[in-house]
C-alpha cells in the first residue's frame, strides 16, 4: 500500500499513559482543573465486560471512585450529542453518538473500538469566569463523514456562545490510522469521498484510505477551534492491540471506555 498521510501534527507530549491495576489509561495533557477526563483502555478491568457501560463504570470503581448518574448513550454512528439530563443517565440510552456534560452531579461516557474519541474543553480562564462543561465525542468513519465534531460544537454555541469555543482546546485520541483502513467503493465510501479533505483520502488498487484523524483536526479548525490547541494522538488502534482494542483486529464486544466527570 503506497499511500501515507503525512498531514498533521503528533503531539505524544499532549498525551500521558499510565498502567495501573494491569488497567493501561491515557490522560489528556495539559489537564484543567475543572474536569476529569480519562480513556481506559485494554486491560483488566475493562476486559470481558462486552462494553457494557455499567459493568465498566463499577469495575472502575478502584480508580474513579464512588460513581455519580452515567451517562452513557447507545451509540449509532450518527451525530446526535446527549444533554446533560438526569433522564439520560443509565438504565435509560437514548440514542446518540456525543455528550455535552454541564452538570457536576452526572457523568459522562462514551466506548470504542477503532473509532475517534474527541474531548473538547474550554479554556481555565472561560471555564472560571462562565461555566464549565467538556464536549465528548465518539467520531468513527460515518461520524466524521456525518461531522458529528460540527454538530458538538454547534451545540457548545448554542449553549454558551461562540466565545466558548474560541477558547477552546481539542484531543483526539486513538482510533484506526489511515494505512489500516481500507474500503471497497458502496454508497458509504461515496460519501467519504465527497465529505474528507483530499489530503485526507488514498485510492489505490480498488481500495480507498480514509484519515480519520487528520479529517477531524480539520474539522475541528473548521467549527472554531484554534489550529495551536488541537492535539491529535496518531496512535492506530490496529497497530497498538497490546493497549488498544481495535474491532478490526478481532475485539468483537470489548471497548474502551472515555469517562469524564466534572470537579
Amino acid at each position: 500500500m503506497s499511500c501515507n498521510f503525512t498531514n498533521g501534527r503528533c503531539e505524544p507530549e499532549n498525551f500521558e499513559w499510565a498502567e495501573k491495576e494491569g488497567q493501561h489509561i491515557l490522560d489528556f495533557v495539559p489537564a484543567p482543573s475543572f474536569v476529569q477526563v480519562r480513556l481506559f483502555m485494554r486491560g483488566s478491568l475493562v476486559d470481558s465486560t462486552g462494553g457494557r457501560a455499567a459493568i465498566i463504570r463499577e469495575r472502575l470503581s478502584p480508580l474513579l471512585g464512588n460513581s455519580l448518574p452515567l451517562l452513557a448513550p447507545r451509540q449509532v454512528h450518527g451525530v446526535e450529542v446527549l444533554d446533560s439530563a438526569l433522564e439520560n443517565a443509565l438504565p435509560e440510552t437514548p440514542e446518540a453518538d456525543g455528550v455535552l456534560l454541564t452538570d457536576s452531579e452526572l457523568e459522562g461516557s462514551l466506548r470504542f473500538a477503532d473509532c475517534a474519541p474527541v474531548v473538547v474543553l474550554p479554556s481555565e480562564a472561560w471555564s472560571r469566569s462562565h461555566a464549565p462543561w467538556a464536549l465528548l465525542l465518539h467520531s468513527g468513519y460515518k461520524g466524521t463523514v456525518q461531522n458529528i465534531v460540527r454538530a458538538g460544537l454547534r451545540k457548545v454555541e448554542a449553549r454558551f456562545g461562540p466565545e466558548a469555543v474560541a477558547s477552546a482546546s481539542a484531543w483526539v485520541g486513538p482510533c484506526i490510522g489511515g494505512g489500516s483502513y481500507p474500503r471497497t467503493m458502496e454508497a458509504w465510501t461515496a460519501r467519504g469521498l465527497e465529505a474528507f479533505h483530499a489530503e485526507n483520502v488514498c485510492g489505490t488498487e480498488g481500495l480507498f484510505y480514509f484519515d480519520i484523524a487528520g479529517e477531524l483536526r480539520l474539522q475541528l479548525m473548521e467549527s472554531g477551534v484554534d489550529a495551536s490547541r488541537i492535539f491529535v494522538s496518531r496512535i492506530d488502534t490496529l497497530k497498538n492491540m497490546d493497549r488498544c482494542y481495535s474491532y478490526r483486529g478481532g475485539d468483537r464486544e470489548d471497548r474502551m471506555f472515555l469517562h469524564a466527570r466534572l470537579l
